[in-house]
């Protein structure tokens, strides 16, 4: 007899119960036990006979009696697609393999080796295999794992043996463990769900492409997981106490993708281009403060380099977007490579603000600068200015708003909605697309506050809107409310808040902000709305209401945030008229994409005094939903003072349309019809200028010369048609 002292990371050989794993079919098994005193001093070892493990009466024997070894085992790999409940857009692996008395299965997309260290609670397994089942569930480092915080197989019924699920003989590492043991079936199976990063970075995937499709826009590319299985038992006279057998396999997913044509050659210049080159995007993300930040590489396939500008030339290279045309960029060149034959450029480009949707076509403008075929490679480089390249580039990103913390939101909602009968509705129905909303200019919106309706119950507690602000973040700032790093949102005055205004106040209506840029904000609360009586009675919800103009008279770009502070009782408390005040707050901050200003102003972080106190313990609480303003039907004009104007004309000349950040353009059609018209006037103008010094002549030889006033009068009419064809 020997003694078993090999510990698992799932099982101990000193526990109350000696885990399955140590012993199989023929094994011969003996039990120790030594009793101790109060003071520490040990007794005679008491052992138990030797228990012989039966041949026949196993839970799981092998196919062929008396032997062990390797079983075919399954393996998939498959999309769960966007439809999925639980794990929407990932990657799940499978794996099934037979189940032997005494065995531990092991997987892992890594190779296997050196079992004692594997299987130990070494520290090592958690580094070398993080994509397989020998971790426990905290100590995976992907968002999935093989192994789960569950200690029971949902669909078993019963136990196949006694003390299967007990919690008392056999400890919850091993329970977790076996979970994935259908005894009945004699069966273990393992999932995991993988998103396409985690593959690639650390389970030791690769991408590959197959071969292209005959339109040359898709290829098929494929995913390429490898896999390593284990068949594992204990054998005190193997290498390392274990005896193991091994099998590998390969898993592939492959999908098309839409832009092969990207993969191989990039993004091409036009064909009919002089000089050719191409763009190969490389990362793209957005950063701390909102902003898009995209990397590319260019090729320039002549000899020469990309520049971006040269004094030979006026033009310099640039980035712009037909869908965001107040989006403007600040584009760098990070590196060259030290040559003129062909060389390969990494360049970067940055919003100069943050939007929520940057989703659309960039176009990136390049210069490039041809060199001489003798010419050595110098910085500044030697070469001559040609016409620019035009490269396209499709993107599809968005930002999202950041996630509200779990310890402020404390299970009330915020909406924002454009139809006032779902404003004044009970929201049983709920809101769904309607809270999606995109605001014109002149249209009201209607904010709503109120407990979610799973946690109040009967109506059991009432919410009451106190004060209402709005701000828009500076450079791009996105105003967030998290007191442990002094973000107060809208609350404080900072150098990173371009307008803080308070709009409502419940208890001081004096202090109240009633227009901006001299635009009225028409804003009320539901209480002081005698048209808001059926959300009045709704004892969990209060709302407000507010117009959406004053926020059109900043320039194109920024975010508006709603920063809502209100209180919420229990209902035996409750006193909703301004003179009952609680220090129960909240706060639910919205924003709303706008125009943004170009004056920044240096404030003192000094908050609201509800900004204090926030905090679970307290019952105050931040809740942040993001909507956006339509913009479609307004014109921006430069006007010559260098201030951007926005006007709404039905007759707006073309030119008017067609500076960068217009939203408005006429019809080839349209434009010539007023060409045309406008010709015809000043034909006209010229006839009527020529007859009236023809009759003036006539007249001076016969009457003496008109007062002034007589030539005033001749002169409004033309003047009159100069004021009206400007209009046109």
């Amino acid at each position: 007899m020997r003694e078993v002292d090999t510990n698992t990371f799932f099982t101990n050989t000193k526990s109350i119960t000696l885990d399955s794993i140590y012993f199989q079919a023929g094994s011969r098994v003996q039990c120790a036990a030594r009793a101790f005193n109060a003071n520490g001093d040990a007794g005679l070892e008491l052992s138990s006979p030797i228990v012989v493990i039966s041949r026949e009466e196993g839970l799981c024997q092998p196919r062929i009696p008396g032997t062990v070894g390797a079983e075919p085992f399954s393996a998939k790999i498959r999309y769960t697609g966007p439809d999925d409940p639980d794990y929407p857009n990932l990657i799940k692996l499978t794996v099934t393999m037979p189940h032997m008395d005494g065995m531990l299965p092991v997987i892992s997309t890594r190779p296997l080796s050196n079992f004692e260290l594997t299987l130990s609670p070494d520290g090592t397994r958690v580094g070398n295999h993080r994509c397989s089942n020998l971790l426990d569930f905290n100590e995976i480092q992907t968002a999935h794992g093989f192994i789960t915080d569950a200690t029971k197989n949902p669909e078993i019924i019963g136990e196949t043996s006694p003390y299967q699920y007990s919690v008392a003989m056999r400890s919850t590492n091993s329970l977790r463990f076996y979970r994935n043991l259908n005894l009945e079936a004699c069966l273990w199976e393992f999932s995991s769900y993988y998103d396409m990063s985690e593959l690639l970075n650390d389970c030791g995937g690769s991408i590959g492409t197959d071969g292209q499709v005959l339109n040359l826009v898709q290829s098929y590319v494929t995913l390429r997981v490898p896999l390593f299985v284990s068949y594992v038992f204990h054998s005190p006279v193997a290498v390392g106490g274990w005896q193991h057998f091994d099998l590998r396999s390969e898993l592939r997913l492959t999908f098309v993708y839409d832009t092969a044509i990207l993969w191989q050659d990039g993004i091409g210049s036009p064909p009919e281009a002089e000089l050719q080159g191409a763009m190969y995007p490389t990362s793209m993300r957005i950063n701390d403060e909102g902003r898009l930040v995209v990397n590319f590489k260019t090729e320039a396939r002549f000899r020469g380099q990309f520049v971006m500008s040269h004094p030979g030339t006026t033009l310099s290279s640039m980035v712009m977007s037909a869908d965001h045309p107040g989006l403007t960029f600040t584009l760098s060149l990070v590196r060259t490579e030290p040559t003129y034959n062909q060389p390969m450029q990494q360049w970067s480009f940055v919003s100069d603000f943050a939007v929520r949707d940057y989703s659309g076509t960039y176009t990136v403008k390049m210069i490039p600068c041809s060199a001489s075929p003798n010419g050595e490679f110098s910085i500044p480089p030697v070469c001559h200015p040609r016409e620019p390249l035009t490269f396209d580039m499709d993107i599809r990103f968005q930002q999202v708003s950041d996630p509200v913390a779990a310890e402020y939101s404390l299970n009330t909602q915020m909406f924002l909605l454009s139809k006032k009968e779902l404003w004044l509705s009970d929201g049983s129905m709920g809101f769904g697309e309607d809270t999606d909303t995109a605001f014109m200019e002149g249209s009201k919106i209607f904010g709503r506050v109120m407990v979610d309706p799973v946690q109040n119950l009967g109506d059991s507690f009432s919410c009451s809107i106190e004060k209402v602000f709005l701000c828009t973040g500076a450079d791009g700032y996105v105003p967030k409310y998290n007191p442990t790093n002094k973000e107060y949102g809208c609350l404080a005055d900072a150098p990173s808040l371009l307008y803080r205004l308070k709009i409502l106040d419940k208890a001081q209506p004096e202090t109240q902000a009633t227009t901006f840029g001299n635009v009225q904000f028409d804003a009320s609360l539901a209480l002081d709305n005698p048209e808001a009586l059926p959300l009045v009675r709704q004892t969990g919800s209060d709302g407000f209401t507010l117009s959406s103009s004053p926020l059109f008279q900043v320039a194109a770009g920024r975010e508006w945030f709603i920063h809502t502070i209100y209180t919420l009782r229990s209902r035996e408390n409750a006193n909703r008229g301004i003179g009952k005040r609680s220090l129960e707050y909240h706060h639910a901050i919205s924003s709303a994409v706008a125009d943004p200003g170009t004056q920044s102003r240096n404030r003192r972080a000094v908050p609201d005094p509800e900004a204090f106190d926030i905090g679970a313990e307290n019952n105050r609480g931040t809740n942040i939903q993001h909507i956006t303003i339509d913009r479609s039907n307004r014109l921006r004009v430069s006007q010559p003072w260098g201030r951007e104007t926005d006007l709404e004309h039905p007759l707006v000349e073309g030119s008017l349309g067609k500076g960068p950040g217009s939203d408005f353009s006429l019809p080839a059609g349209m434009s010539t019809l007023l060409g045309v018209a406008g010709l015809i006037l000043l034909v006209c103008l010229v006839v009527v200028l020529v007859v009236l010094l023809m009759r003036r002549k006539r007249k001076e030889k016969k009457y003496p010369p008109y007062s002034s006033s007589s030539c005033t009068a001749y002169n409004k009419k033309p003047t009159r048609h100069n004021v009206d064809s400007s209009e046109v």
